[in-house]
């Protein structure tokens, strides 16, 4: 599930360019990866992963009404080929080796290789049947261990009830339907800093040693480290709006 929120996560960028979720769902499963996917085929004509792309748009074309959808073109200055089509709101689409080559594209097909496997729709989602568990009373135990008790323990049962399994058509359903399952019993909250905790949430968060975190942080670098902070909270909004972009994709940990 942590690989599949990566990759949704990069397949909306990567939707950004396309507005189709069904074609960038294509895109994945083509698996136009390398520079050599978009170069000629022996017998010089267009390669065979596009020409396959293409016949497989052909359908979604008529689905979603596309004012054009444009056979394989070459770029001669750049020596590779592409495929485009207009969309109904008459926008140019292209699938090419700058798409494939770009940053989030890369990443999207980074995390779509972890889990290509499981990407097979429907998903089924399957609940534990129902069991009895019998579960040893505290009274029972405490009898046992004092001597004065020879019978056997009495237990309680615990029942898990028993749900019908649940179907999505896609891999963004079932994410959703599973993490709204998995928030169900919990409450969260959010607190701008350590200080509007309680002590009690303060230490089962932030001071408890059997499960805090310490990280120690090196300044390798003075220098940089101060051009760094210097252009995230200067007054400079040009320079941190530049860097930010820059840095946009490659981020892994942001807190907000």
């Amino acid at each position: 599930m942590n690989h599949l929120d990566e990759y949704l996560s990069f397949f909306d960028k990567v939707d950004k360019r396309i507005r189709n979720e069904r074609i960038t769902e294509l895109l994945a499963k083509a698996e136009l990866t390398k520079r050599a996917d978009f170069v000629s085929g022996e017998d010089g004509g267009p390669p065979a992963k596009l020409v396959a792309l293409r016949e497989a748009l052909v359908p979604l074309s008529e689905e979603f009404q596309f004012r054009s959808l444009g056979e394989p073109q070459r770029d001669e200055e750049h020596q590779t080929w592409s495929l485009s089509f207009t969309d109904t709101q008459a926008a140019v689409r292209s699938i090419d080796w700058s798409l494939a080559a770009s940053a989030e594209y890369r990443q999207m097909m980074v995390k779509y290789a972890l889990i290509k496997d499981q990407l097979e729709p429907p998903y089924l989602i399957e609940y534990i049947s129902k069991t009895v568990i019998e579960v040893a009373e505290d009274e029972a135990d405490a009898a046992v261990e004092a001597g004065e008790a020879t019978a056997a323990k009495p237990t309680r049962k615990i029942v898990r009830g028993q749900r019908e399994p649940v179907e999505k058509a896609n891999a963004r359903e079932l994410f959703e339907y599973v993490k709204e399952q998995g928030k169900r019993d919990y409450q969260v909250q959010r607190y701008k800093g350590l200080g509007e905790m309680t002590a009690p949430q303060l230490w089962e968060t932030t001071m408890d040693p059997a499960v805090r975190t310490l990280l120690q942080v090196k300044l390798e670098d003075i220098a940089e480290t101060e051009h760094i902070f210097t252009t995230l909270m200067g007054e400079d909004v040009e320079a941190r709006r530049k860097f930010i972009e820059d840095n946009a994709l490659d981020v892994k940990n942001l807190d907000i």
